[in-house]
């Protein structure tokens, strides 16, 4: 009787490891995720930054406007 509780423990102990080791492994691969999504974030806001500094230091962003303001279909 005894071996049969041995063997539930050690089976139930298996099972607890499988269990515990799956749920560390897919918090590992959010974290994997989120920090590769977090460093596409930041390439993107970098390449914004520059896109924003050219239309800006050009003067684009006031003759978008008088373009804007002088061709509308609001007539």
């Amino acid at each position: 009787m005894n071996r049969i509780y041995f063997g539930v423990l050690i089976s139930a102990f298996v099972l607890g490891a499988y269990f515990y080791g799956l749920g560390i492994g897919r918090a590992n691969c959010r974290i994997q995720y989120l920090n590769q999504e977090q460093k596409i974030q930041q390439v993107n806001i970098k390449n914004q930054r520059k896109i924003h500094d050219k239309v800006y230091k050009t003067g684009l962003s006031d003759i978008r406007s008088i373009l804007r303001d002088k061709y509308t279909i609001a007539e």
